[in-house]
């Protein structure tokens, strides 16, 4: 495997005697890595190849070469395939968040055949999400599933907060979306609700802003595009 690497390189300081490169283990790289940066905590560490420990740390990776010498941060290019083996890794890790979140905890909206599905993460006082909203029924007559996940991007003291726990504990989900986007006032109501558990979700897929959409093979769609681009990008998918 030829590989192409667009990085950051880092040099460890170390004094300790010298391994052959395969002599070194996972946990030796933990252990160099977490020498250097003692407040970070890996999610997990493995060996991808004869030149890399890959270490992932929420959705960022970053790669220490197996002498231990080196940390590395970047993406690393398979020149063969021409495949982006750290996104494509990054695309995993998403899939795997993205996949625990329950289909009860969102807002669905489906036609009769669904082609491809986006969980969106939205705002109801984002300009932007009121924008693509009003383009939702373009993307359902479309054959694309949409999947709301309520996110108050300005976290849970901002009023948006409480008008999207409003909406989920309303008679009429949808109706009351409808009419927060058009900004007239939503009646207040209180009961269990996921805000909290997505505002955890937002955190762990590094969602930033709104609207941010995320497709079933675990690409993002960051911000509002017009409907027709998000067919043709999920149509090259």
């Amino acid at each position: 495997m030829r590989l192409l690497l667009f990085l950051i390189l880092v040099s460890f300081i170390s004094c300790s005697n010298q391994k052959d490169n395969y002599e070194y283990t996972t946990d030796d790289a933990r252990e160099k890595f977490l020498n250097a940066y003692p407040n970070l905590s890996i999610d997990s560490i493995e060996r991808i190849n004869n030149a890399f420990f890959e270490i992932l740390i929420g959705e960022q990776i970053f790669y220490i070469s197996t002498d231990l010498e080196y940390l590395l941060a970047g993406n690393i290019i398979d020149l063969d395939s021409g495949k982006n083996i750290t996104q494509d890794r990054i695309k995993k890790y998403r899939l795997a968040i993205l996949n625990t979140i329950d289909d009860k905890d969102t807002i669905v909206y489906s036609g009769k055949k669904i082609d491809h599905s986006l969980i969106i993460f939205t705002d109801t006082t984002c300009p932007y999400c009121q924008k693509l909203h009003n383009e939702i029924n373009s993307l359902i007559t479309n054959n694309i599933q949409v999947k709301y996940v309520l996110f108050s991007r300005n976290g849970p003291e901002d009023d948006a907060y409480q008008e999207m726990v409003s909406i989920w504990c309303s008679d009429d989900q949808k109706k009351s979306i409808k009419t927060a986007f058009s900004g007239n006032f939503v009646e207040q109501a209180n009961c269990k609700n996921p805000l909290d558990k997505n505002q955890a979700l937002a955190y762990k897929l590094r969602v930033n802003g709104t609207p941010m959409m995320f497709t079933e093979s675990g690409d993002v769609i960051p911000g509002y595009v017009p409907y027709k681009k998000i067919i043709e990008i999920l149509d090259k998918n």
